[in-house]
């Protein structure tokens, strides 16, 4: 009899569900695949890129062009700063001034062919995704051959695990003028991974019949294990187990992953395939290659394929129904913070996993019942959808934040429930919980809705520290300036001050004081550690540093900064050098990054 009524239930829920306003993420999913939104999410992020790039292109011709009306204003520009000068004097009958701007093949060769190599982790994701614009997007027009710069960037791309614009770099590239038969080989291979990660198998192989044809030589005879690959493919079995036969002759130690994919693909009985430790693989160059013979097997996919190449592997991984459910999730929740994917698709993958409705008629035995946070997540998002009433699912959605919170996914279980929250209207029962749907809303960059929670909040009279932090999120928001960020820290210094440790306040006093916030000095600092573990930089790079900002090349101070706070957090930067980077990136590119370097500063401090 209990049945039956959950049934009843069940259904009433499901017709009024596909009419509710706040189940539209799952109506968003009806008509798609979850590949089919993965893929759509990857070719989106693929057209936004091309025009953010002619965009940029655009804004630094119109920046680097100014228009002068009088002898007086050419006087008033340095002349160091003078690249080429156009008179028009039949348009305008006025003087063009083409300022000079560095290139990254203005930057000395001893930086790019030395020091590019220890640029391997940037901590600031400001710092990372400005450093991959500027070597994703070099002006290849002007060179005339494939020099060592040129293969130096493409190889930086590949390590920082861009592959897709390491392969677009290639694709720009005339190969037949690449002579160092070392770089056209590093070319090839990262181009043959590519198309292996996007699993274009057929794309793959026409590749490798080329490359063999043209006696190309790959590292850890990934061109032959292709090549064996591309033959079962094709059911030529015989004749791939003959090069797989001489392959095993030829390697002085045996690929034992590739031997039990293979052995897998020609056999099918083998019924315990354990793939050996990928992190015990010393080239990830054979990484790809095994992810598309385990795609095309049906195999699951290990864990460490997102650890290895996180922003190349989630997706095979995502897409992977023989993968644990788990680490899909897992996958996609580190994919869409990496930008890789949609909420969409996230949303999508969370609701197809298969939870049964004894699960949901029991939540709490549920919860704890489950193995991984993962799977977690995704079942608060399914019950918060299956709720019929608004303050249940409301109270729903509060434990689904604070459990998110707790685990570091809140910003994702903001954006999932997105749909769900826009649906609450404020009534006297959850006015009390104006301020966290405030700050979901200001998450989503929703700032009018948060808005009207916060009035509605504070009409309460409730009195909550929480509340003049929403308004400044709101304003910083709003406006550029380093104004907000200023304020805040004026009216919070005393708070911002206590039980904090005498590094932590180091670094805020280099902080405030780099703003001129007066009270700075009021920042009680003790002298409990007298010796500093946080090194400096070597003398040489930062006199290099100060003496490019004094010349005003922007771009080798911005090399030279990545190459000293390498695989450093800002509250790990000795306060002198922090105070160099500080200065050095207020002036690159007219201050541009410094309000978002400040942010993580303080969201790494904990300051909000």
């Amino acid at each position: 009899m209990k049945f039956f009524k959950f049934i009843l239930i069940f259904f009433v829920f499901l017709t009024y569900s596909l009419k509710a306003k706040e189940v539209t993420i799952i109506e968003l999913h009806k008509n798609k695949s979850l590949d089919q939104l993965v893929l759509d999410s990857e070719t989106k992020d693929e057209k936004i890129q091309e025009n953010n790039n002619s965009q940029l292109k655009n804004e630094d011709t119109e920046k680097n062009n100014i228009s002068l009306d009088s002898q007086d204003d050419f006087e008033q520009l340095n002349e160091n700063n003078l690249n080429e000068v156009n008179i028009d004097d039949t348009a305008n009958n006025k003087t063009i001034i083409i300022l000079k701007t560095e290139t990254i093949f203005d930057l000395d060769k001893y930086i790019i062919n030395e020091h590019f190599e220890n640029i391997k982790d940037i901590k600031s994701k400001t710092l990372h995704r400005e450093f991959i614009n500027i070597i994703s997007n070099p002006e290849l027009e002007n060179q005339t051959n494939i020099n060592d710069e040129i293969y130096f960037i493409i190889k930086k791309l590949y390590e920082l695990g861009e592959i897709g614009k390491a392969y677009t770099l290639i694709k720009s590239l005339d190969m037949k003028n690449i002579s160092n038969q070392e770089y056209l080989n590093y070319f090839f291979l990262i181009e043959l991974n590519y198309l292996f990660s996007t699993y274009k198998l057929s794309d793959v192989c026409e590749l490798k019949t080329l490359l063999l044809e043209d006696s190309i030589t790959l590292s850890k005879f990934l061109l032959e294990k292709t090549d064996i690959f591309c033959l079962t493919l094709e059911n030529k079995l015989a004749e791939a187990k003959l090069l797989n036969s001489l392959l095993l002759d030829t390697e002085q130690e045996a690929d034992v992953n590739f031997q039990k994919l293979f052995n897998f693909m020609i056999s099918n009985e083998i019924n315990d395939l354990k793939f050996g430790s990928l992190t015990e693989i010393k080239f990830k160059e054979l990484i790809f290659l095994y992810s598309a013979m385990l795609r095309i097997n049906e195999l699951a996919l290990d864990e460490n394929f997102i650890d290895i190449d996180p922003l190349n592997l989630s997706i095979p991984v995502i897409l992977s129904n023989a993968t644990r459910m788990d680490i899909r999730i897992k996958a996609a929740n580190k994919a869409f913070y990496d930008e890789v994917i949609s909420i969409d698709s996230l949303s999508a993958l969370y609701q197809s996993v298969d939870f049964t409705s004894k699960q949901f008629i029991k939540p709490k035995q549920t919860i704890l019942s489950l193995n991984s946070n993962e799977l977690i997540m995704a079942f608060y998002y399914q019950l918060a959808n299956i709720q019929i009433f608004p303050d249940e699912r409301l109270r729903v959605i509060l434990n689904y934040w604070e459990f998110a919170k707790n685990i570091g996914l809140q910003k994702i279980a903001y954006a999932i429930s997105k749909n769900i929250i826009d649906s609450f209207d404020p009534t006297s029962e959850n006015t009390k919980f104006g301020i966290e749907i405030a700050l979901a809303q200001i998450s989503n960059k929703n700032y009018d809705e948060a808005l009207r929670w916060l009035s509605i909040y504070e009409n309460s009279d409730v009195e909550d520290v929480k509340i003049e932090y929403a308004k400044f999120l709101i304003e910083l928001n709003e406006t550029n300036e380093l104004d907000t960020i200023i304020n805040y820290l004026s009216k919070n210094y005393i708070n911002i001050g206590k039980s904090r440790d005498q590094k932590t306040l180091e670094t805020i006093e280099v902080l405030m004081s780099f703003l001129n916030i007066k009270q700075a000095s009021d920042l009680k600092l003790t002298y409990n550690i007298l010796e500093d573990q946080r090194l400096m930089p070597s003398y040489s790079i930062t006199r290099d540093i100060n003496k490019n900002i004094l010349a005003n090349n922007e771009l080798t101070f911005f090399i030279l900064s990545l190459i000293s706070i390498n695989n450093k957090s800002w509250s790990q930067l000795h306060p002198e050098h922090l105070k160099l980077i500080l200065n050095a990136f207020n002036l690159y590119d007219q201050g541009s990054l410094i309000k978002p370097i400040i942010l993580e500063i303080l969201n790494e401090l904990e300051i909000f």
